[in-house]
This record gives C-alpha cells, sequence and structure tokens, in this order.
C-alpha cells in the first residue's frame, strides 16, 4: 500500500519577531485529500474569478467580495477530518519561551521538573495575563521585546540588557507578581548559556513558531492516514527542521525524564507550491483562513468575514499555543479543539 501524502502550508510567519503587532497569530496547516477532489475545488475556486485574478492565493481572495464567496463554498466541499490546523498566539509564545528557556532551565538544574503537570503553562499565563496589570505596560513590553532581541541571532542585545530591562519591569510591580518577576532575576546563568549557544550557531530557531506548530499537526494527522510523505510549501524554517520532524523520537522528553520523544508519522520531507499541487493551495487558503479567525480572536476589530470562517476554523483547529484566562483559577491543563474565544494551549 502507498504512503499517504499530506499537503502543508503556514499563515502569517514573521519567524522570530513574534511581536509584530501587525501580525499577531501564526498558523500552520495541514490537507490529506485525493488529487481529484483537489482538483476540482481549485478549479471551482479560479472558475469564480476574473481571468486576470492571478494565483489564487488567500491573501489576494480574502480582499474581494467574490474571493471570500469562492472561499466559503471550497471550504463546504471536503470532510472535515482531513484538515488540521495549530495556532500559535505569537506574544504569548514569547512569554512560554521566557519560561521555557530561562526557569525550566533553571529549575531542571535544581531537580525539579516543570514539565510536569501544569507548572509551564500556569507560570506563562501567570506572567501574560497579570504582566501587564499588575506591572507598568510599558515596561512589560521592553522586558518581551528585549528578551526576544536577545536571543536571535545576530541581534546585539545582551544578556545584561535583557536582565536591565527585567529589573526595571520588576520595580513596577505589585505582589502577588513581584515574587514571580524576581524569579526571572535568578536566571542569569541560563540567560548567557543560551545566548551563547544561538551566537555560536549551536542552537536555531529559538523563537520561531513553525516547527512546534508543524509537530503538533503532524502528530493529529497520524491519527487519522497513519505515516506520511509530507509536502510542504517552501519554508526556509521548515527546511531547516526537516530533520527534526523526522528524527524527534531521538530526543530525550524533559517532560519525562528518562523516556524519549514520540514518534511523528514523518516518513520524508519534500518541498513545492501551489502550481505543481493543488494541495498546497488549499493548504494555504485553510492557514489563512484559521489565521484570519484567531486573529479576530486576539485583536476583537470588526470582521465580519472572520465570523463566517468560525465554522470551519473552530473545526479544524486542533489546539493552540494561547493563553487561557480559567487556567489561574482551575489549574486546569488545557486540551482539544477550541471552541470560540477560549482557544486552547495544547
Amino acid at each position: 500500500m502507498a504512503t499517504p501524502t499530506v499537503y502543508a502550508d503556514e499563515s502569517s510567519s514573521t519567524g522570530e519577531n513574534l511581536l509584530d503587532r501587525d501580525q499577531p497569530v501564526f498558523c500552520a496547516a495541514a490537507v490529506h485529500l485525493k488529487d481529484s477532489l483537489a482538483q476540482q475545488i481549485v478549479d471551482g475556486v479560479k472558475a469564480q474569478l476574473p481571468s486576470t485574478h492571478g494565483e489564487p492565493k488567500y491573501t489576494a481572495l480574502s480582499q474581494t467580495g467574490t474571493g471570500l464567496d469562492a472561499l466559503i463554498d471550497a471550504f463546504d466541499t471536503p470532510a472535515d477530518e482531513s484538515i488540521l490546523a495549530f495556532i500559535a498566539h505569537k506574544r504569548f509564545m514569547v512569554v512560554t519561551k521566557m519560561v521555557d528557556v530561562l526557569v525550566e532551565e533553571l529549575a531542571h538544574e535544581t531537580g525539579f521538573n516543570l514539565y510536569d503537570g501544569d507548572a509551564v503553562l500556569g507560570l506563562a499565563n501567570l506572567y501574560h495575563l497579570s504582566g501587564p496589570v499588575l506591572g507598568e505596560a510599558n515596561a512589560y513590553d521592553r522586558m518581551l521585546q528585549t528578551f526576544v532581541d536577545a536571543v536571535r541571532r545576530r541581534s546585539r542585545a545582551r544578556a545584561a540588557d535583557l536582565f536591565a530591562a527585567i529589573s526595571a519591569y520588576r520595580a513596577t510591580t505589585r505582589p502577588p507578581l513581584t515574587e514571580w518577576v524576581e524569579l526571572l532575576e535568578h536566571t542569569r546563568a541560563q540567560a548567557d548559556d543560551i545566548i551563547r549557544r544561538i551566537a555560536s550557531g549551536e542552537t536555531r530557531d529559538v523563537l520561531d513558531p513553525a516547527i512546534p506548530c508543524l509537530a503538533v499537526v503532524c502528530g493529529e494527522m497520524a491519527e487519522i492516514v497513519g505515516d506520511f510523505a509530507l509536502v510542504h510549501d517552501e519554508s526556509k524554517a521548515v527546511a531547516r527542521g526537516s530533520v527534526f520532524l523526522q528524527y524527534l523520537h531521538w530526543l530525550p522528553d524533559p517532560a519525562r525524564p528518562g523516556r524519549m520523544m514520540e514518534h511523528l508519522p514523518v516518513t520524508s520531507v519534500a518541498f513545492s507550491d501551489s502550481t505543481a499541487a493543488p494541495q498546497l493551495q488549499i493548504a494555504d487558503w485553510v492557514a489563512g483562513a484559521v489565521r484570519q479567525w484567531a486573529t479576530n480572536l486576539v485583536t476583537s476589530k470588526p470582521d465580519p468575514f472572520a465570523q463566517r470562517l468560525a465554522p470551519f476554523a473552530t473545526r479544524w483547529t486542533v489546539g493552540g499555543i494561547w493563553p487561557d484566562p480559567d487556567f489561574l483559577t482551575t489549574g486546569r491543563k488545557p486540551i482539544g479543539r477550541p471552541e470560540g474565544p477560549d482557544v486552547q494551549a495544547p
């Protein structure tokens, strides 16, 4: 039996620049459709467009009423289980990375596993949700931006800049947040280590959501099709991380000491474009649509088309790196597909 092929694309990729206010959400999407059905869907959209429209990318289609109607028609056609998406709230992801590469590393060195239970997500939600409220918002923003600058490759920001920003922010905070920000001030050795590894090229793409989000989508797709060959739209970040997708099970699992990561079902990774594979065109539409819907949750700006997309986006989305206001009061571990504003972290 031939190995199935899954096609994937992403929307609103800004690499490690996670604080771009104009693009607050990232989405990775994957589709598994027969060639004939995929071509039928793409041809159906093209038939509704002017002959001068050009390649029907999501960005172009979403700018016109005709394009939007064509997308809705396309989304009504395929089976839901053949389409999956995973989203990342970029600003929240910055906070999760601060916890991951600074606080978790400190905890690990003291013998405490922050991945065991809900501690990592709980602390990230605490910083994200209370940070601009129990401390000065501009100082909080500067701390996040300095962290991003410090851990991006070829950045001139230094650990000293980061900890100056952390201390400046901590001075503006009120209890009970103050003591948790003080915890960040004790992670200088961990910051020095990660910045050194990034500068040397030993570690790359620390903040880029492309591979983490795609890995989740791949794992979920395996529940439907089993092992598969992955074809992705051209992407430098995915190209660099393609080995990681195929050999994730060779790495130790930080949440389960002594055990390895779960095997991902990706047998091979190749790159193509929508002119060669209609499924990639559909993956582009899905990623763009889910991103637009999720962006509307972040900005709350009037967007009637985002509301039309909601029934599709909520069915396709298998989770997200997303803040959860209920987490601090319930302590629950958020899982499952988001149903609306309360989009869940995986």
